[in-house]
């Protein structure tokens, strides 16, 4: 038995420690996963540092046999909170990316994410529990060869199996990547949105019209945007966009407190039932469905959440913007947190 607990507490030691340094690595994708998670914006930056030294922590914790069964409670703590957090957003129907190896996937989160929460919190388990008795280190294993931890021996060997399957996995996923970058640099076809990319439209260029239909089935166009006089702001969003969500917050404030001074739309592509889930669940006025992405063309929005100002005349105010703190400057009328950086964007 005391192989298979030494056993199961490197695995868990590797897999948290690769966690925190790939989160330390990537930090603006982790307070983006954070926010989409539903965090408060303002604790997202404290919340992409102290996670993943949580997890270094939790790591060193589980190799001594003094402080391995406090490291695999922890452990346990801190997967039933990512299980709870997961589960609470596929209810909501978002699957934003769930950063959980930083930049190393891109993985949005599913039900796949929460089965490999649950079984490595039964590991943790498994380690707290037996780490009760007479506890033992990370390493302890390679000095025990013992015929009745065969089965255990053949279980752990499975289960580090799975990991390299995940980690070769993990190689070819970058080596794709790389193949993709070479191709690009030697003048091949690049991605679909690169490839339609333009330069964005200069300040005072006048905006494109439109015409449409919002949720009601009220007709929505530029010019009955424009008709009270007011400055106007269309948001471009998409249902499945999970790092869109603080931005919508901001979005459904703004038409809510600034309705006397600024027009605010919502341009959202996607399927009509997620669109309306999304405007019922913030409280979204003037949400503009489309069926194609020819008005985020038009305007040259490339990512979302993005947004657009345009001022009483019809021109633009300014190119488009990508990113959640871009949305928050034009809609609240507030100053970005981090001049052009580009937090929460998804390139279409």
């Amino acid at each position: 038995m005391s192989f298979a607990v030494s056993l199961s507490q490197l695995l868990l030691a590797v897999v948290f420690a690769v966690a925190a340094v790939a989160k330390l690595a990537d930090r603006s994708g982790t307070r983006s996963a954070i926010e989409a998670f539903g965090a408060p914006p303002r604790s997202a930056p404290a919340g992409a540092l102290l996670l993943p030294i949580a997890e270094l922590a939790i790591a060193a914790a589980l190799v001594p046999a003094a402080t391995a069964r406090w490291g695999a409670l922890a452990a346990v703590a801190l997967l039933v909170i990512f299980s709870i957090a997961i589960a609470r957003t596929l209810r909501a129907g978002s699957a934003p990316d769930c950063n959980c190896f930083g930049g190393l996937t891109q993985t949005e989160v599913g039900r796949g994410t929460l089965i490999r929460n649950l079984l490595l919190g039964g590991i943790a388990a498994f380690v707290a529990l037996s780490a009760s008795g007479q506890p033992v280190g990370a390493f302890h294993w390679v000095t025990i060869p013992a015929a009745r931890d065969r089965p255990a021996i053949v279980f752990m060997v499975a289960c580090l199996a799975g990991l390299g399957w995940f980690c070769w996995q993990l190689l070819r996923q970058n080596g794709r990547l790389l193949v993709r970058l070479e191709a690009q640099g030697a003048g091949a076809s690049p991605p679909r949105a690169a490839a339609k990319a333009l330069p964005p439209l200069e300040p005072g260029t006048a905006a494109p019209r439109f015409a449409g239909t919002d949720l009601h089935g009220e007709p929505v166009s530029l010019d009955s945007l424009l008709a009270p006089g007011r400055p106007v702001a269309l948001f471009f969003t998409d249902p499945g966009c999970g790092a869109c969500e603080s931005a919508l917050d901001a979005v459904a404030r703004a038409q809510r407190e600034r309705a006397g001074e600024l027009t605010l739309a919502v341009i959202s592509s996607g399927s009509i039932d997620r669109i309306e889930e999304k405007a019922t669940q913030f409280g979204l006025d003037r949400v503009v469905p489309q069926g194609d992405e020819a008005l985020f063309d038009a305007y040259r929005v490339y990512g979302v959440p993005g947004v657009v100002e345009i001022d009483e005349e019809g021109s633009l105010s300014r190119p488009a913007a990508l990113g959640i703190d871009a949305v928050r400057e034009v809609v609240l009328g507030t100053a970005p947190s981090r001049p052009h950086e580009r937090v929460g964007l998804v390139a279409r």
